[in-house]
């Protein structure tokens, strides 16, 4: 079984639907997708933060690196219309 497939196994989730959360990114207050959620249980973030965040506050990387490492670390990505 491939990362991507246990990930999504284990969290009962596709990659295919984005769902906005009522959740807000405790860093600069933008509202929280499933990507965003994923994302941090993958890294083991253990409060709300958004991707971009994540990428640039906790990493010092940008959006699209920190995408690239989420691919090849743990075979996730984020549904087209992300």
């Amino acid at each position: 079984m491939k990362p991507k497939e246990i990930y999504d196994k284990y969290n009962n989730q596709s990659a295919d639907k984005v769902r906005w959360l009522d959740e807000y990114c405790v860093y600069c207050g933008k509202q929280l997708n499933s990507w965003d959620e994923r994302i941090a249980k993958a890294l083991m973030i253990g409060f709300n933060m958004c991707e971009t965040c994540v990428a640039t506050e906790e990493y010092g990387m940008t959006v699209e690196s920190l995408r690239a490492r989420m691919l090849e670390k743990f075979g996730m990505q984020p549904c087209q219309g992300i």
